[in-house]
């Protein structure tokens, strides 16, 4: 069982990370999504676009579960590419004959590496979050394995713009993405209007604890519609949570340092 430089025994991390190479290894071999994980999936009914990719490697984390230094929450993998992610595509190929697991895959952060840059070009929505956190740390080398991203919901769509019926993913999301970020001991971060009103819901257990920027505190921002909630668990877990108008990716470089300041003076 993993443990910390402490020796904190990591249950949910370890828990979770055998589970989802159980799931994963189902899938590739043809199976449907198990009995305990329905409710959670059946949770979201997007449209057209919007539908959830069934035949898609189903991705609940990347990165290494071991001493990040930011944990990043998304909302669900994003558009899938047949070739990559179909059972027998190129990352099927990878789990089943060079990691052996999807949690061995997940750390070796697919979307930061060959063949997925070869082919597809550098991936924006990690490479911004690996350059938010560098200037968050203030450690301009700091290495992609320094940082980890849990799905909310971890099936593929093109879009996702259908509403999550949180009542339905509650007992899931708690299992598989909240008892194991927390355990991580690292702060958390999600970024985009839509976290504002899944994070305040009070079945989560998240007291929000400051409000920076716009409707709130200010703290210089060059945004002026950026909104940043920071939000605080029984348990200790930080979670910081920013919108702004016409993106919902991490602020700049001189937004991300004038951010941490006002974090450190409001919430450390």
């Amino acid at each position: 069982m993993p443990t910390d430089s402490v020796g904190f025994a990591r249950r949910a991390v370890s828990a979770v990370s055998a589970q989802w190479d159980d799931v994963v290894r189902n899938f590739l071999d043809g199976g449907e999504v198990p009995r305990q994980l329905k409710s959670w999936a059946e949770s979201y009914r997007g449209r057209g676009d919007s539908a959830v990719q069934s035949w898609a490697l189903p991705e609940l984390f990347l990165g290494p579960l071991t001493k990040p230094r930011g944990v990043f929450l998304a909302l669900n993998p994003g558009e899938a590419d047949p070739s990559f992610h179909e059972r027998g595509g190129i990352f099927a190929d990878e789990i089943l004959t060079k990691y052996g697991s999807y949690s061995a895959w997940a750390a070796s952060w697919p979307y930061l590496r060959n063949p997925w840059i070869a082919r597809k070009g550098s991936n924006r929505h990690h490479r911004s979050r690996l350059r938010f956190l560098r200037d968050w740390t203030e450690e301009r080398e700091l290495p992609g394995s320094a940082m980890v991203s849990f799905e909310l919901y971890p099936w593929h769509s093109s879009r996702f713009t259908g509403k999550l019926r949180v009542e339905d993913a509650l007992e899931a999301v708690q299992e598989y993405v909240l008892n194991p970020v927390k355990e991580l001991r690292a702060p958390v971060f999600a970024f985009g209007a839509p976290w504002f009103q899944i994070l305040e819901n009070p079945v989560f257990g998240l007291d929000v604890v400051e409000r920076l920027g716009a409707g709130g505190k200010p703290y210089d921002s060059r945004a002026k519609s950026r909104s940043v909630i920071v939000l605080r668990d029984s348990g200790g877990l930080i979670v910081i949570a920013a919108k702004h108008s016409g993106s919902a990716g991490p602020p700049s470089r001189d937004d991300t340092i004038r951010l941490r300041e006002a974090f450190d003076r409001c919430c450390r």
